[in-house]
């Protein structure tokens, strides 16, 4: 999918969009297992390199001005919008160990106060480099279901308990470009 063209907008235009995303793990969590999902094992790599026109340079420079920056990431998914030190509460990715770091590479928006760049569908990966640190894998509470069935004195209890893994952002920046 080809990255030509950026557009920087102001925020106050701006609204999050929902798309889906795949994580790129660190070696080491590349390394966990050989039958992890082929979203986990693939890099996103660009065999051209993208020519970007002055005006393009001119805006993303602008944006690295900026202090802080935000990002619209995708994960398994669901979109979050972070910034740096967020902590982010997901659904569990048993490939993942503590202190296993990710680079996010589905990106649908990124931003500071005053610029926003936004992907169509995705911004160009060239662009940025957002970071993140599996911190947890706590365990949420535990459900109880009752199935009951009219006048009969037969009922059926269950119970259910969902599992999370949590990222902190640890590196949300602006590349440079030339």
């Amino acid at each position: 999918m080809p990255f030509a063209s950026i557009r920087l907008v102001p925020l106050r235009v701006c609204a999050a969009r929902s798309c889906f995303s795949q994580l790129k793990p660190s070696p080491a969590a590349r390394n966990l297992a050989t039958t992890a999902p082929r979203s986990l094992q693939q890099e996103a790599t660009h065999s051209t390199p993208v020519k970007w026109s002055a005006t393009t340079v001119d805006l993303v420079n602008r944006l690295r001005d900026q202090q802080k920056y935000y990002a619209t990431v995708v994960i398994k998914g669901r979109p979050f919008t972070v910034t740096q030190n967020d902590v982010v509460v997901m659904d569990r990715i048993k490939d993942l160990e503590l202190g296993d770091a990710l680079a996010l590479n589905q990106v649908t928006e990124l931003g500071s106060r005053d610029y926003t760049i936004k992907g169509r569908p995705y911004v160009d990966p060239s662009l940025y480099r957002i970071e993140a640190t599996v911190i947890e894998h706590p365990d949420g509470k535990q459900f109880t279901v009752v199935k009951k069935k009219q006048r009969t004195a037969s009922q059926k209890t269950t119970y259910h308990r969902n599992y999370y893994t949590m990222l902190r952002i640890s590196l949300i920046d602006v590349n440079k470009i030339q």
